[in-house]
């Protein structure tokens, strides 16, 4: 039997090679493009600040240690209502997905209805789209960082007070601090450049004279001498004060409520136990209310006696306690100490910082006299004179000293 021969092995011919093309880039996601609707423009938008935006920050883990991570706001999931019959209720906080809807209804409108205006449009409070589209914009930035949210209406009131503040008072404020800054560049001028000469006894701090009336009546702004630091002042001098208690029986959250706020007059204090020699912190407690996303690191260590946080006390460990909302600073090192209940019922001692025989007693602060030269007409009461001048005499280190202004029969207590 004869055989064919086997046929030739052939491999299956090789495609031409194909040039390789690059994607072109996506899109900026906040400028529309040509031949994009405003509906398809405004959800991109928003997938782009609400959703993109977050996720980015959500990757930086870092932020997140010792704070509330934010919310993604994701378009796909939610149920949208009717953006119309939601922006006339002003009276209440629309939810999410209402600010979701009203939203995009107002981007989609202006980019229609007003194409022509975009790029020269500036918020006005009684311009209905740009009204609707900062009240969900801020609801929605609300949702995602765990603010609470407001009504249209609260917004609009913010929104225009906001607006006069920064062409008013910001201004007027920003100018008068120019003019200090020139003394003080004046004062490092003449002395040669060297900062640590400088002097500021030429600045003063202005006052509104809100009724004007007496020899002042033509003064609508008084100025002020800056008050000298007092000496013995735990928060001028920057020391490190020392509290004594019984680290033991001694909680985070007695500690806050009872020396930092109580004692201290802290308002919304933040406390960092810091070793100032292995630069190791722990947050102890946020300065935020929990109804407002904060205080969560505060409940974290609240309950926890002060002897067992994760930084040991010992040499070199302070607490670091700030107060933004009143510009205070300090700090204080604890001290373990059993202290006798009678002589001491609050359970602690505080020392300030100062050295108290080193310290002098600080100049009182003088307005100047309409004629600028400092001079001011002052007089000492005994105590006796106080009780005559409708003034009870300071309990304090100055006290016994009243000092009457025979300008304006203001009798003000050093």
């Amino acid at each position: 039997m004869e055989t064919g021969s086997p046929a030739p092995c052939t491999s299956p011919p090789t495609p031409p090679s194909r040039r390789r093309e690059s994607a072109p880039p996506p899109p900026p996601p906040l400028k529309q493009q040509e031949g994009e609707s405003g509906a398809d423009f405004a959800r991109r938008v928003f997938s782009a600040v609400f959703e993109d935006d977050v996720q980015r920050l959500l990757n930086m883990e870092v932020l997140w240690e010792k704070r509330r991570p934010p919310v993604k706001v994701e378009l796909a999931k939610l149920a949208l209502p009717d953006a119309a019959a939601t922006a006339r209720e002003e009276q209440r906080a629309w939810s999410v997905e209402e600010s979701a809807a009203v939203l995009l209804a107002s981007v989609e409108r202006i980019f229609t209805q007003r194409a022509s205006e975009v790029g020269s449009l500036a918020f006005d409070k009684d311009d209905d789209d740009a009204m609707d589209f900062v009240a969900a914009a801020a609801n929605l930035r609300c949702a995602t960082f765990h603010i609470p949210l407001q009504s249209r209406w609260e917004i609009k009131g913010i929104a225009g007070r906001i607006i006069h503040a920064i062409a008013t008072t910001n201004a007027v404020i920003a100018g008068f601090i120019v003019l200090e800054a020139f003394k003080v560049l004046r004062s490092v001028q003449a002395a040669g450049g060297d900062l640590s000469k400088a002097s500021i006894d030429a600045c003063r701090y202005c006052v509104c004279n809100r009724h004007l009336s007496g020899p002042k009546e033509n003064q609508l702004l008084l100025r002020m001498r800056l008050e000298a630091p007092e000496p013995k002042c735990y928060v001028c001098t920057g020391s490190t004060s020392t509290l004594e208690l019984d680290t033991a029986s001694f909680t985070v959250r007695s500690l806050v409520e009872q020396v930092v706020i109580k004692f201290l007059s802290f308002n919304k204090p933040t406390i960092d136990l810091t070793n100032e020699l292995t630069h190791k912190t722990v947050l102890l407690w946020e300065g935020e209310d929990k109804d407002e996303g904060g205080g969560e690191e505060g409940e974290l260590h609240g309950d926890k006696p002060l002897d067992s946080l994760p930084v040991k006390l010992g040499p070199g460990v302070v607490l670091e306690v700030e107060d933004t909302t009143q510009a205070l600073k300090c700090k204080i090192a604890l001290t373990h100490t059993l202290l006798d209940k009678e002589e001491h019922p609050s359970g602690f001692r505080f020392i300030a910082a100062a050295d108290e025989a080193a310290a002098a007693p600080p100049a009182p602060a003088e307005e100047d006299s309409p004629g600028g030269d400092g001079s001011r007409k002052r007089r000492k009461v005994a105590e006796g004179d106080a009780a005559a001048a409708g003034a009870e005499p300071s309990g304090g280190a100055g006290s016994g000293v009243v000092v009457a202004d025979d300008d304006d029969d203001v009798i003000m207590l050093e």
